[in-house]
């Protein structure tokens, strides 16, 4: 049974990709990526490396030609990313794919504010309207995120500025995410449904903020301010408003539209999600924010 990966230059698609190469044979995995020659050591290893743009909808048939089941990784154009999606489930389709397993994100319900459910909801529709076997993995807020980005962004000013007020949110890790959507694309029994990836506790951007600063030994305020303030935050740091290809080559990966209104959607309780889907996935319960926090704080500013 051969596996597509799709964006497999990224973080998320790499690591799933390393852990599919210890359990399946190197010339059953196929990966896609705009840059065929940065995959170059995993075509030396018999990995199928092949390009696809999920803008030029005719480049895809044939780069998922042979897969059986497919990682979708959601794209980086936070906010107008739903038609690349689309291209590539028509593309799956046509190809033969049977199976499509998308990262998606909790609390996709209608009336959440924040932009990035609205591509993940509408992404799923299309899954499932397709008439392929279909599982929706839900990913919280990486834990990741607030260790390697968010702490070491505030400790120097000892100022935690945010929207988000005192609304929680399961924060897991990435390294979880990955794990699971491995095992989903390796085991039977998880077609048309749909996971909430979350780690073990719902916490706020205060409670991030209060362990941050315990854990560095340095004085972190945070501070709640209005969306129109977290803007101006924005603006003046130069962070875009609209998303990009290219996150992971800007200061900041993520663009102010989706975050403001990510952070309005944390205050407002359309994040409060906890399920057991990961002791399900993986037979283990997930790893804790702390503990991630702890393997990173090392590398947090003096």
């Amino acid at each position: 049974m051969a596996i597509i990966v799709t964006g497999a230059t990224g973080n998320f698609g790499r690591q799933v990709t390393d852990i599919l190469l210890k359990e399946i044979d190197p010339g059953d995995l196929i990966v896609l990526t705009r840059r065929p020659e940065r995959l170059a050591d995993l075509a030396a290893k018999g990995v199928q490396v092949r390009r696809g743009d999920f803008d030029d909808p005719d480049s895809l048939p044939a780069a998922f030609e042979g897969g059986e089941r497919m990682l979708l990784i959601s794209t980086a154009r936070v906010g107008s990313r739903v038609g690349q999606h689309g291209n590539a489930i028509d593309a799956a389709k046509k190809a033969g794919v049977r199976h499509i397993a998308y990262t998606s994100f909790v609390g996709v319900h209608d009336d959440n504010p924040a932009i990035v459910t609205k591509d993940h909801r509408a992404t799923e529709a299309l899954m499932r309207a397709s008439g392929l076997a279909w599982t929706a993995l839900r990913d919280s807020q990486y834990s990741e995120a607030a260790a390697q980005v968010m702490a070491p962004q505030f400790l120097p000013s000892g100022q935690w500025a945010s929207n988000a007020g005192d609304g929680k949110i399961g924060m897991v890790s990435r390294d979880d995410c990955v794990a699971c959507a491995a095992r989903i694309l390796t085991t039977d029994g998880h077609e048309n449904r749909a996971y909430d990836i979350t780690g073990p506790e719902l916490v706020s951007y205060r409670d991030i903020c209060n362990m941050t600063a315990e854990m560095s030994g340095k004085p972190l305020t945070y501070i709640p301010i209005t969306d129109e303030e977290m803007y101006a935050v924005f603006d003046a740091a130069g962070v875009p408003r609209e998303a990009s290809d290219d996150p992971v080559n800007a200061a900041i990966p993520w663009c102010s539209d989706d975050m403001v209104s990510f952070a309005q959607a944390v205050r407002e309780g359309h994040f409060a999600i906890l399920s057991d889907h990961v002791q399900q996935i993986l037979g283990r319960p997930p790893v804790s924010l702390r503990s991630v926090m702890e393997r990173y704080k090392d590398t947090w500013p003096a």
